[in-house]
């Protein structure tokens, strides 16, 4: 008995020993916090074990060893640990080396990947928003195909057209739907305004090309879901930026950022100013934000997100084609007799909790509250306009799983208001006129949605998923009062009839590296307030009916060569009926006005998109550690259908049907290399060429095509165990080409239209330095 118990009494201590030399860790993707499998886990001695589909992997315990976490999709990590802790968490960044499997957000999986998505999409790391000096997002957001970004002024004005759609106003942005790290950019009204965005602190942006409400509600162009960077794992840092350019480009960002297995918090604030090169267009910018995510447990996240910004933009105005052909530096005379600018301060805060139930069913509930003042003063008029936009968002993401069969989806609804107080003035020589409009305007938009995937036997997937969409304005015209007895009064209450829009595709996995499918989805975008009532006139814009669409889309995902070669190939036809688009109404001297709103009929876009990316070399050994090409490609041939100038049907009724659509060029093409040395010097270049273009309905005028010619040089060392240094240097439009930053299209009327907003007329540069601090 005696020799047994010492028996016994050895093997468990031995078991114990044995279960303390264990180290249990995990590895996940920082911003959908989804586990990463297939990360290989190093030491001094090479690779010793890889992650599995939980993204876990557990080593011998050693003490305080050196690990490296490497996997092709995300940026290698390496630390000191304590290897004879428990529970030990990594959260990767995205690299831009292939993308495609890169998890992402928009899935009723909780764990799917780009290759998995039975739709197009594009995927920006940090990495691939830092090829320029990343403080212009049109820069990288362009080089992706069916993707155009054009701004009015230095640093806003912003629109988005995704596949032909989105360039329905001159001014801004709508018919998609924008996101900052879960909370709407796009207030309930459908507009977009990206002014107040810090796109120098993004880390990852995601578009969804065409139609997303199964997913989001409203919106035919997409879904752009922008995220700030995240910290460097394991890590707790400050550091300093500045860029310096051409033109009075100054830019400083000042920075603290910690992640542990626990929590991630960032706190960044940025100024920014340009004295531009066009005159009357100055712009300067004050950014403060913070970022925080706490897991008090496995089944639990919280994550948060403040900012404050402030953005002054002054307006010059547009050039006409002679002035703009001939490089002119001049600005429209009402701009500057009126002091034209846009001036924007917001803050927006949001907060959200993620809690896993099981393995089973979870729940991701946020609520998020903003606020913009916004003036502007333009050719004729002045606006001063004080809104707040709040609402929330909850989805429940189930999972059932059988022997053959999986069933996993998602319920969930969201809402939100915006209420403002609008106003709109005559201005003229810089003197302020009587009030032409005055409207409190109370927009309400919320949608019920749901999304299913169906994994079937041979890796086959059907994706089910419809929205039911709802759309109410209440409009009060503080004009309407007894000191205007001849004024009509545009008060109101619009309530659009709710529309569901209903989302199928069938996808094949043909092997873990290639995935083909084809997806039908219907969109659904009703007239914004700004379409409704003409703030220039004060007049209501009766009549409108809501755009709908339907997307046919046909395309294939991979990875070749050994993961090498990563490639998206789409096929669409995206059918636009009651089509919303804008008139420019400009004066005798060609300066525009104001613009208003129309159904003009149905628009057929039918285009191919392709993208290639090779990574030719991964090896950190290597003299020259990285190299990868890109290309990608985007050819449309969208036209109208049934399409003209009004619904009055009479004389002046102009037929377009047949006729090009117009702000879309048929041919994009985009080619780059991204270079690293394991000394340290990188170098990133970019040639960007955009097609000729049409800009009015009777295809009679267009704009003309030009390619742009970038490149950028830098050094990133680490000095010391502390110290890390960025120096970089870099040029845009090197080849002095004669290009646009955006195009007023529909003009009306007038003899020599102002309607290009010009690009730099000779090649700008910039360069800049980080300095980093690690505790």
């Amino acid at each position: 008995m005696k020799r047994f118990t010492i028996t016994l009494t050895g093997l468990l201590c031995c078991l114990l020993t044995f279960a303390q030399q264990q180290f249990s860790g995990k590895v996940y993707d920082a911003y959908t916090n989804t586990p990463i499998e297939g990360a290989h886990i190093f030491n001094q001695n090479g690779k010793v074990t890889t992650t599995n589909k939980n993204g876990e992997f557990t080593l011998p315990c050693q003490g305080e060893v050196e690990i490296t976490i490497s996997h092709i999709s995300y940026e290698r990590w390496k630390g000191q640990v304590d290897s004879c802790q428990s529970n030990f968490l990594v959260g990767l960044i995205p690299s831009v080396l292939n993308l495609n499997a890169v998890e992402v957000n928009t899935s009723s999986e909780s764990d799917s990947k780009m290759i998995e998505q039975p739709q197009s999409m594009a995927l920006m790391s940090r990495r691939d928003l830092l090829q320029n000096h990343g403080l212009f997002l049109e820069q990288t957001l362009n080089l992706e195909p069916g993707i155009r970004m054009e701004k009015r002024t230095m640093s806003g004005g912003q629109r988005i057209t995704i596949r032909g759609y989105g360039n329905g106003t001159n001014f801004n942005g709508t018919g998609y739907k924008a996101y900052i790290n879960g909370i709407p950019i796009t207030d309930a009204s459908g507009n977009t305004i990206l002014d107040d965005i810090d796109f120098s602190t993004l880390g990852k942006v995601e578009v969804i090309k065409g139609p997303a409400s199964s997913l989001y509600g409203t919106g035919i162009a997409g879904v752009v879901n922008m995220y700030t960077l995240k910290p460097t794992p394991q890590e707790t840092s400050v550091s300093q930026e500045v860029l310096a350019g051409s033109y009075g480009l100054l830019r400083t960002n000042t920075r603290l950022e910690s992640a542990t297995d626990k929590s991630s918090i960032l706190i960044n604030y940025g100024h920014q100013n340009y004295d531009s090169y066009r005159v009357h267009s100055a712009s300067k910018k004050d950014y403060v934000s913070f970022v925080g995510d706490f897991r008090p447990n496995e089944k639990q996240l919280f994550s948060s997100y403040f900012s404050y910004n402030n953005s002054y933009e002054q307006l010059a105005g547009q050039v006409d084609s002679a002035q703009f052909v001939n490089r002119e530096n001049v600005a429209e005379a009402p701009y500057l007799k009126n002091d034209g600018h846009v001036a924007i301060e917001s803050f927006r805060a949001g907060v959200s909790h993620r809690y896993n139930f099981s393995k089973k069913v979870s729940n991701m509930t946020s609520l998020f509250t903003s606020g913009v003042r916004h003036n502007q003063t333009y050719a004729v008029g002045q606006n001063d306009n004080l809104s707040q936009n709040f609402g929330g968002r909850t989805e429940f993401r189930l999972s059932f799983e059988g022997e053959k069969v999986q069933l996993k989806g998602i319920v969930g609804s969201e809402f939100q208001k915006t209420t403002g107080l609008y106003k709109t003035y005559s201005m003229f020589g810089g003197i302020v006129g009587g009030l032409n409009s005055d409207n409190d305007i109370a927009s309400m938009q919320y949608s019920v949605f749901t999304q299913w995937d169906l994994l079937l036997p041979k890796n086959y997937k059907i994706t089910l998923g419809a929205s039911s969409n709802f759309i109410e304005y209440d409009i009060n015209d503080m004009l309407a009062n007894s000191s205007n007895p001849n004024h009509l009064d545009a008060s109101g209450y619009k309530t659009f009839d709710p529309v569901i829009t209903p989302r199928i595709s069938l996808q094949k996995l043909i092997n873990e590296k290639i995935s083909a499918y084809v997806s039908v989805s219907q969109g659904y975008s009703p007239p914004t307030t700004s379409d409704v009532v003409i703030p220039y006139t004060g007049e209501v814009n009766t009549g409108l009916n809501p755009e709908t669409a339907t997307q046919y889309e046909i395309g294939t995902k991979g990875n070749l060569l050994d993961s090498k070669l990563s490639y998206q190939l789409a096929f669409f036809r995206l059918n636009v009926q009651d089509k919303l688009t804008s008139r420019a109404v400009t004066d005798n001297s060609g300066s525009v006005l104001y613009t208003y709103t129309v159904n003009s009929g149905d628009q057929i876009n039918d285009g191919v998109e392709l993208s290639l990316s090779y990574t030719a070399i991964d090896n950190k050994e290597n003299v020259i550690s990285t190299l990868r090409p890109f290309v990608t490609l985007t050819y449309s041939d969208f036209n109208y259908d049934d399409f003209k100038s009004d619904a009055n049907n009479n004389e002046q009724t102009k037929d377009y049907s047949g006729n090009t659509v117009i702000g879309v060029p048929s041919l994009l093409f985009n080619a780059g290399l991204n270079l690293v040395s394991k000394y340290g010097f990188y170098f990133d270049g970019s040639f960007q060429y955009v097609d000729n273009m049409y800009i009015t309905f009777d295809n009679n005028h267009e704009a003309p095509a030009y390619s742009l010619l970038n490149a950028k040089l830098g050094y990133q060392k680490t000095i010391s165990k502390h110290w890390n240094i960025d120096l970089y240097a870099g040029g845009n439009n090197l080849t002095n080409s004669l290009y646009y930053n955006m195009v007023f299209i529909n003009w009306e009327r007038g003899p020599q239209p102002s309607i290009y907003s010009p690009g730099a007329f000779d090649p700008t540069f910039y360069g800049g330095a980080k300095l980093k601090y690690t505790f």
